[in-house]
């Protein structure tokens, strides 16, 4: 059905979904009676899905209702430049250590 390495890929990503979810669930709570800047906004926004996913159940916030325009701007550089970053360090990992083990 799936090869080893297929089995190890799928085990290394389900590990990684659990601790983005169990980051999420503990690091970046919203409370919406605060306001808040573009640090936390980095944060919200590289969070985004997991606390929408977790919002559907639990009416959990997904995006501050109070924040400043500088929110705004880290919460789009978290949802799309970060995990973008993330890819590129992966990728260039991934090629380094396959040329290592030729």
């Amino acid at each position: 059905m799936f090869t080893p390495a297929q089995r190890l890929y799928f085990l290394f990503l389900f590990v990684l979904v659990f601790i983005v979810f169990i980051l999420a669930a503990y690091t970046a709570w919203i409370d919406p009676t605060i306001t808040y800047g573009f640090w936390p906004g980095i944060k919200h926004g590289f969070f985004a899905v997991q606390n929408g996913f977790i919002g559907l159940f639990t009416g959990r916030e997904y995006y501050a209702p109070l924040c400043t325009g500088w929110y705004r701007w880290g919460y789009w550089i978290g949802l799309f430049l970060i995990p973008g970053l993330i890819r590129l360090v992966f990728e260039v990992l991934g090629i380094v250590v396959g040329e290592w083990l030729r």
